[in-house]
Parts: structure tokens; C-alpha cells; sequence
């Protein structure tokens, strides 16, 4: 099996990170072990990691692993020098197996601040750093050569000495070839001529239709011209255009696995290579889209295969340890309970033979009594044995130093062989110890007083025995649990994972909708921004909130973007509709209701605990098109036309689980959800699309918009939108057409809208207005003629009126309007400057500046008769309920269809103009179908034959998580984000433990399937969520919250138990 990189393989590879590393940026170095570093290299909106493992392999990787906690000096180094910088270029240091990695600066890469890094893959292999005049500053390890040191700090990397790669001349491989031992094969010979390599020389020579086990003294013909050596050279020909090729182009990967022996065999990895060589042809092999995939796949596979291997080495010694002690424990029983029956047995001896035992002990005293020797003892006892006396026959050893003596005692049953059943069967009790049995005697008791000490003995092994028997099952599992503490302490943590893939969607805040519909929401002003330049498109709805903080959310419309829109709308409408015609009003105001509930709870109001209605528009209403004199900040946004409001939501949020479905067939069971959804589409196409047959008493009243289509609003990302303006009475009032060059920030606070009857909220009235609402509307028109009628004043108002008018003849017109601080010295060089403008110059160059527009309203307001307090009023409303707008969405309000007309036309006309301006930024592709296809792939209740891959975290309102399986209630609180993150996932946990039926076990057939399966999907479940990152879930988690759950309480109890328990372990171990 390939075990490294060849020098073929660092040609492809350098060729691929040209492709796909050079101009992103190096933000992470990190340390897998002593000699494999992970490289991060970032842009936005991508992100690529290579792992670099010192003279072994170098490729990019979809795989995560468990990098060291402390990164080492090395890697410290790396970060202090490299960290941030752009990668300028790669390349392979000729033909060899070395990489240099180029950070230049803009001056260029031979100045100063420029750094190298020198990956070697050759022998023991080395990673350096250097600077722009390749001087090593840091390296992966010291390399001595003949006692000097050819690579140290200080030292200069040498590029000279690489080789290169050349055509194969047809004498040089003669003369090479010349060279060959008795025993060498080609393939052998041709592994290390030129720089070809193994795999590419073994290819050649099966090109050539040779053997690569060809022995080349004896089987060769070497002569120049020899059909052979011309095969060779033609297929070397061949070898150097694939090199070359390799050098050029990125070219796909190939993975060659072992013969599988039977089909439920696991494919054996064997060969990798950036070519489908001759070698692989005939071996089950596998394309990749480029080689850095495949070498990515069979290096992960080969290491995660090698950790499996060691944590299963692992688990077995343990268990092994773990059984020793069992047998250990069993055979400490087993030896209590045989010395248990052994004392019963020697008792049981001595009275049998009462008598010997006494005559014994007798002769043992005298002779102790008489003072014998010890040894003059013993050698007496061994000449009466030669004596056959029956006595010292038995006696087997003297231990007088502790006054015993050790006796062979028969059982008696033993000598009659004419006995009884009854005596044959107390024979059979005792046939354990069947035969003479030793026996120690003390010599200054008697054999009565000798029995009764064993019996007293045995009395004591079977309470021992008891003992040892009640706490054998605790020993054991206090055993046990040491050694899964140990084996925790020493297992393998490291491991080896292919990393999921973040959806489009999931950069925002997001969530699906208890219809279908995605939900998108902006982070912050630059993700507001994104959304709705890049994602809002024709069909779509914006919904806001009129308070601080509020997030943008955009509802995507499936019917606008999904391939089957078209048909649906010719199968509910019977015509063809086109594209443009598909509006907002087709979601349903369940989703809209979501939507809202997140713009809000993004707001302040979720801290201030602040109920407030949200508000939703067409997706042609918003622009980033400012009126004349006016700046949107990024994340700020122009509403034009009807806001429509929707009901005051409540501050209740959710956290859950989506699960990736990983087939077809999984897919396909959840067809029916997805089947219903697409009916209620179509019902609410429908609805849209029939709004001429709906009974316009039956329609529900607009709610809470602005009357006039022509209004609009700034929506300000760092501060609460202001309402709505009406700019003719403003322009009236201010007299803007004899002040046209000064800028609109005089006005743009003003809000002509009818404010509050009570209070101070009541505007006051200036001295000319309260003049002209007392004189005729012919009079304030400037025409001549006079009303009939004029209402009388007292005295006392007449005299404050002339007083006022009196004063206001003496003020320079200017001062009738109230200017900011700086304005009069601005308007006094304003006039200087343009004095040689007449009036016709002036409105020509207004009108190329587009300031033109505000004086023509004014006129127009003027020619109608209209004044600033008989314009139109906006008539506020209280929200409509729920039931009213559905109605509203069933049936549009078709009392003004033709203003309705104009206005989609004009609103038309200004999208046309945002997107053609688009406030100078590149063109935004359309967003792929595919992109919102694959939430078909998400399912929240997994079904018990699904295949799942992995789980996604979702942070929604709470209405829109009616259908998950694992979800928790958010309310506002004092909760951080990743607290509130573990208590939901502990929350998920145990209700994942929970559904996992009591037993698997069943009568029915079919039953105990099911069960079976529900286990397993459980297990899976719980898997799947404890291999959720912690910074996703962080990413979506509302912050300041209260996690609530049914059962709280006891999980809280039951979570604390369970750290308890494992603090005491840990500090028992």
C-alpha cells in the first residue's frame, strides 16, 4: 500500500493549489500532532484546509480532526510571521519533492517582510520558514549531515541542486539498464531512473507490454534498436506529456483498492495517483474530481481505520483486564469454599480416627518431655517407618518449633469395601477428598480438642465465604468502573470526520416556517445589506419592525423560485402566467406572523420585554435608491407604497434540531408533508389569483397603511425608522422653492401625518397659518375674489394678529424659516457663488441634478388648491386581527383598482431603477433552485427507517416549531448563549432517552421490529446531536434568554446528580 507522496503526486498537487489557494489568506495554523499541521486559508465565502504532514502528504481536506490544545513553539513561530497574510504563490522546487509557499508583499516577493515556507516530503521530511532572502528562521527539526548542520536557524535554504524532468534518450536507458544485477526486475531498475517515479515507471513498462517483474540481465534484449527498448521509449514519451500535463492542468484523482475476497468485504485501500495508470485498470479503482480529493479520502480513511484499530486494541485490554479480575474474584471464592470443606473434612478425620491420633500425640510428648533432640527425633520417626511401625507410618512432618505434627488420616469407609449403600453414598459426599488426607495436630492437645479447633476453623472460612459473597457483585462493579476511568483517561481521543458542508442560508439567521417557506434574518447591517441585494427577489416579502434593533428578514417565496412555479400557476389560473406576477400576498399570514415574531425578538423589545406589531412589504418596495440630498447607510433601506402591519407579537422563541435525511428513500417517506405544503401554495396562488370574483364587502380593510402610494419611508439600520412624510405640505410650509440648493435635513424629521388629539403632541400653528385658515381659500390661492362671509375675531385677537404681521415685515424673508446652527453664513457663500445665475440657468442645472421634481410637486399641490392643512390625512388604525387579514390576502381591497394599477406601475418603474443602479454594486447572480431544493433534505421528526446524516440547530419562533421532535421554549431572561445551549441539548438528550421504548422484545413480529428500529433511530438521534459543534449552536441561540421545557426541574436534578457523580469519580481516580 502507498504509504507518501511521490514526486508525480506534489506536481499535481502544486497544480491544484494554484488553482484553488493562491490570493486567499492564511488565518489559522494548527498542530494534529508532533509532525502534521492544519493550515486554514480563507475569503469571503470560502474557506479551504490543508493538512501538511512532514515528508508524508500535503493536500487539502474536507475531514475534521482534534487538533492540540497548546499549539507548540513551532507552530507559535508560524502564527507570529504568517498569520493573516496573503498567499501569493506556489510552486515544486523543479522536479523534487518540495513545495514553497509564497507570502509577498505588495512591493513585491524579493523585499522585505516577504516569507517562505519550505515543505519537504522526502526521507524524514521538514517544514521551514524563511524570510524574503530564503534565511531559515524557524524549522520543524535540525538536519545533520556528516556531523554539520545543513538546516538551522540562521543557515540560507538553498534552491540550487533541484532536478528536473527530461525526455527519456534512448541511450541513457541502455547504459542505465546495462547496470542491472542478476536478480533485478525492470520494474525495480526503472523505479529510480530519471524523476519519473515509481507509479509512472511501472505504467510505462506495462505501456511498453512488458512485465514489470521482468528480470533484466536474462530476460531483457538491451541491444539499442530492440523492439523492447523502442516500446520503452515510446511509452516514456508518453510519461513526459502526462507530466507535463500534470503541471498544466488540474487533473482528476484515482483511488485503486485490493480484490474483495467476498461482497461484504470492506473496500481495502491500496494505490492513489493523479492518473488512471495501466496499473489500476485491472484493480477496482475510483475518480475523484481532482487529486488533492483523493488523497484527501484515502489518507483520512487510512488514518481513521488506524485510530479505530487503536481504540479497539484499546477496549480489549481492557476487557481483559476486567475479566482477570473476575477470574481472580471467582477463583478467591472458589478457594474460600474448598478450604471451607476441607476444614470439615479434617475434622472429620480426626474423629474417624480418635485413637491413632491420641497413641500420636502420646509418643511426640514423651519424646519432647525427655528432651530429645529435634533431629534425633526425626531420625527415630524414619527408622521406625523402616520398622513398619503403623504410627510412624502416618506421621508425614514434625513442625515442633510450633508443637505440631502433620498426619496422614484415612477415612475408615475407605478399608471396608463390603459396606452399605448408605455408607457408599457418604463416600460419594466426600469423594472430593477421597484417600489418606493431612491432617496438623498440636501434641499438647488431644485429638478431641484438635477436632474441635477445625471445626471452629470451618465456622470461620463460611463466614468469611458470606462475606466475600455479599460484596462480590460491588467489587466487581467498583472494578469495572476503574477500569472505564482508566480507559477513558488513555483512549484516543482523536478522531477523524468529514466535515459538514454549512448550507447558504445558515451565515444568516434562518429558519423554516410551519409552511415551508425559508425565513432569512441579518446578524448585523452587512448581512442586512447582503440579503436583500443578493436574495430579495420579485415575490418575496421584507418584514420589519418600527424598533430599534429590529432585524431585516426577507421570506423567500417558493412559488417564485421553485421550477414548478410555472405549472402551478397555469394549473390554478388556466393561463400562463409570467414570472413578475408572483407577489408576497401567495404566503401565508402564518409565515408572515413567523417572520414578524423574528424581527421582533431580534429588536430591543426582546431585552425590554416590549410588545409591538411588525410589518411586511413587497419585495418592489424596498430600494436602496435615496431621495435627492439624502444618504442610506449600509443596512438602511427606502420603503415606498402600503406597509402592511400585522398583529402585536408575543417574546416567545424556540431552539431545535433539523436532521439531514441522507437518501432518496428517506426523502421519499416525508413526500406527504411536503405534498401538503405545496397544496396550501397552491390554494393561496389561488386566492391571489381570483381576487375578481371575491364580493369587495367581503374584502377586510387595508391595515394600518399610509393612504398616499407615493409615501415612503427610510428604514435606518442604527436607529428607529421615522414615519412617514408627506413632502408637498412640507415644501409649502418651509417654502423650499425660493431655498431650492439648501438640503433637506430642515425637513426630513417632520412628520405630517395627524398626530395624538391630546397631550403635547398637538403641533402648533404658526402666526401665517392661523392668518390663512381665517381668510378664504380663493384669498390664500392669490385669486381676487373675496368670500361673503368672514368670521369675526375679538378685539384682543385682532390686535395680536396686526401685532404679528407688523413683525413679521420687519424680518428678512429668510428668517421665516428657523435654520440649523451654520446654515445663514452656507446660504450667504451659496449666493455669492451662483450670482451670476439667472432663474432659467438655475432650473436648467436642477434639473440635471434631479432636484427639479420637488418644485413641479409644489406647483402641481399649488394649480389643484391644495394647502397645507387641507391635504389628505392619514387615518390611523388599530391592527386588524388575524381573520382580517386573511381575508385581506383572499381578497384584495378593490374599491380603487385603477390607483392600485398606477402605483404597481410606478413601484415597477423604481425596482427597475434599483436594480439597474443597485447603488454601483457588481451584478447579483439569480439564487440556483437547487439552493432551496435541498430543504427537502431537512425533516424536524425523523421517521423510524430514515438514514440520517446530520443534525442542524435552529433558533425559530415557537409557533414555527410545532412539528420538531427536540425543541425547547425560549423566553427572555439573564441566560448566556452557550449556557443556554448546553441546558438545551441536555434537554434534547434526555428526551431522546426517552423515547427509546423500555424493551425491544415482543410476541409480534412485526412489533418487536419497530421497536428495534425506533431504538436504533434514538441512538442515532442522540449521536448526531452530541456532534453538533457548540459554535453553531451559539451562532443561532438568542441571547439573554430562559430555557424552559416540560420536566425541567427533574432534568436540572438529574443533570446535577449526574456531574456529581462523575466529580467524585474523577476525584476518587
Amino acid at each position: 500500500m502507498k504509504q507518501r507522496f511521490s514526486a508525480l503526486d506534489v506536481r499535481a498537487i502544486v497544480t491544484a493549489f494554484q488553482q484553488r489557494l493562491v490570493g486567499l489568506r492564511l488565518q489559522g495554523i494548527y498542530d494534529v500532532n508532533a509532525k502534521t499541521f492544519l493550515l486554514k486559508f480563507t475569503k469571503p465565502d470560502c474557506k479551504e484546509l490543508v493538512i501538511v504532514e512532514s515528508g508524508i502528504r500535503i493536500h487539502t481536506t474536507d475531514y475534521t480532526r482534534d487538533k492540540s490544545i497548546t499549539p507548540s513553539s513551532f507552530c507559535m513561530k508560524l502564527r507570529k510571521h504568517l498569520k493573516a497574510r496573503r498567499l501569493t504563490g506556489v510552486r515544486q522546487l523543479g522536479m523534487d519533492r518540495v513545495i514553497d509557499f509564497e507570502f509577498a508583499v505588495a512591493a513585491g516577493a524579493h523585499a522585505e517582510g516577504t516569507y517562505h515556507i519550505m515543505c519537504e516530503f522526502y526521507a524524514s521530511g521538514n517544514v521551514i520558514l524563511t524570510d524574503y532572502q530564503y534565511n531559515i528562521l524557524a524549522l520543524l527539526r535540525v538536519v545533520h549531515i556528516e556531523d554539520e548542520k545543513a538546516f538551522a536557524v540562521g543557515m540560507k535554504y538553498e534552491l540550487s541542486g533541484s532536478r528536473s524532468i527530461e525526455p527519456v534518450d534512448r541511450v541513457q536507458l541502455v547504459e542505465y539498464l546495462k547496470k542491472a544485477a542478476p536478480k533485478d526486475t525492470l520494474k525495480r531498475m526503472l523505479a529510480t531512473f530519471g524523476t519519473y517515479g515509481p507509479a509512472l515507471s511501472e505504467h510505462v513498462i506495462l505501456k511498453a507490454g512488458l512485465a514489470p517483474s521482468l528480470k533484466v540481465a536474462t530476460a531483457l534484449d538491451i541491444d539499442p534498436q530492440s523492439p523492447q527498448i523502442s516500446a520503452l521509449v515510446e511509452a516514456y514519451r508518453d510519461a513526459f506529456d502526462i507530466a507535463e500535463k500534470l503541471g498544466r492542468e488540474v487533473c482528476p484523482g484515482y483511488i485503486a483498492f485490493l480484490p474483495k475476497k467476498s461482497d461484504e468485504d470492506d473496500d481495502v485501500f491500496d494505490d492513489f495517483g493523479p492518473w488512471m495508470f495501466d496499473q489500476y485498470c485491472n484493480k477496482p479503482n475510483k475518480e475523484f474530481a481532482s487529486f488533492s480529493d483523493a488523497a484527501d479520502v484515502f489518507f483520512s480513511n487510512i488514518e481513521a481505520q488506524k485510530l479505530k484499530s487503536k481504540a479497539h486494541q484499546q477496549e480489549a485490554a481492557a476487557e481483559r483486564k476486567l475479566e482477570a479480575i473476575k477470574q481472580e474474584h471467582e477463583g478467591r471464592v472458589a478457594a474460600l469454599e474448598l478450604a471451607h470443606r476441607k476444614t470439615e473434612e479434617q475434622a472429620r478425620r480426626i474423629e474417624m480416627n480418635l485413637e491413632f491420633v491420641d497413641q500420636a500425640i502420646m509418643i511426640m510428648r514423651q519424646a519432647v518431655a525427655a528432651g530429645m533432640d529435634w533431629k534425633e527425633l526425626e531420625e527415630l520417626v524414619r527408622d521406625q517407618k523402616e520398622q513398619d511401625n503403623p504410627i510412624a507410618e502416618r506421621i508425614v512432618k514434625l513442625n515442633l518449633s510450633i508443637n505440631q505434627i502433620t498426619l496422614e488420616l484415612d477415612d475408615p469407609a475407605d478399608w471396608d469395601s463390603d459396606e452399605d449403600e448408605d455408607s457408599d453414598e457418604d463416600g460419594e459426599s466426600h469423594g472430593e477428598f477421597s484417600g489418606p488426607l493431612t491432617v496438623d495436630v498440636d501434641i499438647f492437645q488431644t485429638a478431641f480438642a484438635n477436632a474441635q479447633r477445625y471445626y471452629s476453623s470451618r465456622r470461620q472460612a463460611g463466614v468469611k465465604h458470606a462475606k466475600t459473597l455479599a460484596v462480590s457483585s460491588q467489587a466487581l462493579q467498583s472494578a469495572e468502573q476503574k477500569i472505564k476511568a482508566d480507559l477513558k483517561a488513555i483512549k484516543i481521543t482523536a478522531t477523524v470526520s468529514q466535515t459538514r458542508k454549512p448550507f447558504w442560508f445558515e451565515k444568516f439567521a434562518w429558519f423554516l416556517s410551519s409552511d415551508g417557506y425559508l425565513v432569512l434574518a441579518g446578524h448585523d447591517m452587512q448581512q442586512n445589506e447582503l440579503l436583500v441585494k443578493r436574495h430579495l427577489r420579485p415575490g418575496d416579502a421584507y418584514v420589519h419592525a418600527d424598533i430599534h434593533g429590529a432585524a431585516s428578514v426577507i421570506i423567500k417565496n417558493k412559488l417564485a423560485a421553485a421550477p414548478e412555479s410555472t405549472s402551478i400557476t397555469e394549473k390554478v389560473l388556466g393561463e400562463k402566467a409570467p414570472r413578475g406576477e408572483l407577489t408576497a400576498e401567495t404566503i401565508p399570514p402564518s409565515t408572515l406572523f413567523q417572520a414578524g415574531i423574528m424581527s421582533v425578538c431580534q429588536s430591543r423589545a426582546w431585552d425590554a420585554k416590549i410588545l409591538t406589531p411588525a410589518w411586511w412589504v413587497e419585495a418592489r418596495q424596498v430600494s436602496k435608491t435615496a431621495p435627492t440630498g439624502e444618504y442610506l447607510s449600509t443596512g438602511s433601506f427606502m420603503i415606498r407604497g402600503k406597509k402592511h402591519f400585522l398583529p402585536p407579537t408575543q417574546l416567545v422563541y424556540g431552539f431545535g434540531l433539523l436532521f439531514r435525511l441522507a437518501d432518496d428513500e428517506s426523502i421519499a417517506r416525508h413526500a406527504a408533508a411536503r405534498q401538503q405544503r405545496r397544496a396550501i401554495m397552491e390554494e393561496n396562488l389561488k386566492s391571489a389569483g381570483a381576487k375578481d370574483a371575491v364580493d369587495s364587502a367581503e374584502a377586510a380593510p387595508p391595515a394600518m397603511t399610509d393612504d398616499k402610494d407615493d409615501s415612503f419611508t427610510i428604514i435606518d439600520a442604527e436607529k428607529p425608522e421615522p414615519k412617514a412624510m408627506d413632502f408637498s405640505a412640507a415644501r409649502i410650509k418651509y417654502n423650499l422653492d425660493e431655498i431650492e440648493n439648501a438640503t433637506e435635513d430642515a425637513f426630513k424629521d417632520v412628520d405630517t401625518r395627524p398626530a395624538d388629539t391630546s397631550g403635547d403632541t398637538k403641533r402648533r400653528l404658526t402666526a401665517k397659518e392661523r392668518r390663512d385658515q381665517r381668510k378664504p381659500k380663493s384669498e390664500v390661492l392669490g385669486q381676487a375674489k373675496q368670500p361673503e362671509h368672514v368670521g369675526k375675531l375679538s378685539k384682543k385677537e385682532q390686535r395680536r394678529l396686526d401685532e404679528e404681521a407688523k413683525y413679521e415685515k420687519q424680518q428678512p424673508k429668510e428668517k421665516q424659516q428657523q435654520q440649523k446652527r451654520g446654515k445663514k453664513g452656507k446660504m450667504k457663500k451659496m449666493k455669492e457663488k451662483y450670482a451670476e445665475q439667472d432663474e432659467e440657468d438655475r432650473d436648467l442645472r436642477m434639473s440635471l441634478l434631479g432636484a427639479a421634481g420637488k418644485k413641479k410637486t409644489n406647483e402641481e399641490a399649488v394649480q389643484t388648491g391644495l394647502t397645507n392643512h387641507e391635504a389628505p390625512k392619514v387615518v390611523e388604525q388599530p391592527p386588524p386581527s388575524i381573520v382580517d387579514q386573511i381575508k385581506a390576502l383572499a381578497a384584495k381591497d378593490s374599491t380603487h383598482p385603477e390607483s392600485s394599477v398606477d402605483t404597481s406601475k410606478d413601484v415597477t418603474e423604481e425596482t427597475k431603477k434599483r436594480v439597474d443602479n443597485n447603488d454601483d454594486e457588481d451584478e447579483v447572480p439569480e439564487l440556483p433552485m437547487e439552493q432551496l431544493n435541498v430543504l427537502d433534505t431537512l425533516t424536524a421528526s425523523p421517521l423510524p427507517d430514515d438514514n440520517l446524516s446530520f443534525a442542524i440547530p435552529v433558533c425559530a419562533p415557537y409557533t414555527s416549531l410545532s412539528s420538531y421532535k427536540y425543541r425547547v421554549k425560549l423566553v427572555p431572561g439573564t441566560m448566556k448563549k452557550g449556557k443556554a445551549c448546553k441546558m438545551a441539548l441536555t434537554v434534547m438528550l434526555a428526551a431522546a432517552d426517552s423515547n427509546k421504548p423500555r424493551s425491544v422484545h415482543s410476541q409480534n413480529a412485526d412489533e418487536a421490529e419497530r421497536l428495534e428500529l425506533e431504538t436504533i433511530l434514538a441512538n442515532r438521534e442522540k449521536t448526531l446531536m452530541k456532534a453538533v459543534p457548540e459554535t453553531e449552536m451559539i451562532a443561532q441561540m438568542l441571547g439573554k434568554v430562559k430555557v424552559t421545557a416540560p420536566n425541567m426541574e427533574s432534568i436540572k436534578q438529574k443533570s446535577k446528580a449526574a456531574a456529581k457523580s462523575r466529580a467524585k469519580s474523577k476525584a476518587k481516580n
